[in-house]
């Protein structure tokens, strides 16, 4: 079906909230099924999107507010019901934590985590709060470093997260930069019931959600340790292992155009299986989707006018062949016209005539030259706006053929820069959350597809 068109479950560490072509519509999500990186459901956040983050200079964004106290946080530790002394020692359990990869969730959300603004690897950049995206801009590595004292560092950028200019006043921006090794760099992790507080070593301020409020873009500062639960954070950590293995190879036309016919020839007619295809597949109009106005053919699902200029090229290839098959003339007729245009709906007898060219010896050689043009298209646009590596041309190639150039763009655009098949997999993924209807490339109708092209790629394009 080429116009109409898991999970890898993350661990919880210790609390756990509860929480086209055929690419023009998504189901919302309506059931606890985990995204790949994490234990909590994605639920739909309207604010604005992603495009554009970037706050480099090491302050608070602008409208944020930079006083020294913030009216939806007790001003002092008195107001929390908390003495000095009581303050210092709530802060004195160290929480032991293993190092490893994992999500930042404040204690007032359930469903944004910590998020370097916009992804960006440039020193500077601002930690705010973001709806969960599953991207690596949302992971920290945290490290032990034999002190008592932890290194943050975000799994995209390679860089840590650090009071802005070593600050050690209330609001001081937190943002990431190069590990100098100092001590505003550093921190200090206490447990705080099941959760966590995140203590600057150098200003003894603990990290916090500005305003209290569980928003989109809320900045990531430091305040003075209150109690409140905008300074408490739970952590779900990442799995390192993947069902994915990893390949650094890079596309070769010799070997990789059969790879590629193989592997979309199985899933688009060939029942799954590496190697098959049919190249007598025919659909009516409107058989795979209300949008497809006339007729689908061949191994590869040609539709509309690509399945017109199957047609055509098989009449070019050998027409005293064609015209003994459409001895009435009764495809070279309807050659004259545009097929989609006219909703064009062979009758029974120009249909036999359709399906005695594509299965002539003629109609297969011409099915298999055909796809591999289109492929040549794919796989350079693919290196000119990606990556080169072997695998994720070939998820490109597939998801583009069935979803079109804007499906295949927006998976590897989400993707920005990691090209593994882990990557794709996951933000094919999000078609199936982002609230939109069920006819998206990643969408659920077609995941075995998705799934069943990463075996075959794991088993004979090593």
């Amino acid at each position: 079906m080429k116009r109409a068109l898991a999970a890898i479950i993350c661990i919880t560490l210790l609390w756990s909230p509860a929480t086209a072509y055929a690419d023009v519509s998504d189901q919302a999500a309506a059931s606890s099924a985990n995204l790949p990186g994490d234990v909590v459901p994605i639920t739909n956040d309207t604010s604005g999107s992603t495009a554009s983050e970037q706050n480099t200079s090491g302050t608070a964004p602008t409208g944020t507010d930079t006083s020294d106290t913030d009216p939806s946080d007790p001003a002092d530790p008195a107001s929390s019901g908390q003495t000095a002394d009581k303050q210092a020692k709530a802060l004195k359990s160290d929480a032991k934590l293993g190092s490893g990869y994992y999500y930042l969730y404040p204690a007032i959300s359930k469903t944004r985590v910590v998020t370097i603004r916009g992804g960006s690897g440039r020193n500077g950049a601002n930690a705010y709060l973001f709806k969960y995206l599953g991207e690596d801009k949302q992971i920290f590595h945290i490290k032990a470093l034999g002190d008592g004292t932890y290194r943050i560092r975000n799994k995209k950028s390679g860089l840590v997260l650090e009071a802005a200019d070593g600050g050690t006043a209330n609001k001081t921006n937190i943002r990431q930069g190069t590990d100098n090794k100092r001590y505003y760099q550093r921190w200090y992790i206490f447990k705080n019931g099941s959760n966590y507080v995140f203590q600057n070593a150098a200003s003894q301020k603990v990290m916090y959600v500005s305003g209290g409020k569980d928003q989109a873009r809320a900045n990531i500062c430091l305040y003075k340790y209150t109690g409140a639960r905008s300074e408490t954070f739970s952590l779900k950590k990442v799995r390192s292992s993947s069902k994915y293995k990893i390949s650094t190879r890079k596309w070769d036309d010799s070997r990789d155009y059969e790879i590629l016919t193989n592997i979309v020839g199985a899933v688009e007619s060939g029942g799954q299986v590496y190697g098959n295809r049919d190249y007598s597949a025919y659909e009516g109009p409107y058989s795979n989707s209300s949008n497809e106005h006339t007729i689908t053919v061949g191994w590869a699902q040609y539709y509309g006018e690509e399945a017109q200029n199957l047609i055509r090229s098989i009449y070019n290839a050998n027409k005293k062949k064609f015209k003994k098959i459409d001895s009435k003339g009764l495809i070279q007729k309807a050659l004259k016209k545009n097929w989609v245009a006219t909703h064009w709906n062979p009758s029974s007898a120009e249909k036999k005539v359709i399906l005695k060219l594509i299965k002539s010896s003629a109609g297969k050689k011409c099915q298999d030259a055909l796809f591999k043009e289109l492929m040549k298209t794919f796989v350079e646009d693919c290196k000119r706006l990606y990556t080169n590596n072997a695998w994720a041309i070939h998820m490109y190639c597939q998801i583009r053929h069935l979803g079109g150039a804007n499906g295949a763009k927006r998976i590897f655009d989400r993707c920005k820069g990691n090209y593994t098949l882990e990557s794709i997999m996951a933000q094919l993924k999000r078609d199936q959350y982002d609230g939109r209807s069920s006819y998206q490339v990643g969408d659920s109708v077609f995941w075995s597809r998705h799934v069943k092209c990463c075996e075959f790629l794991q088993k004979y394009a090593v």
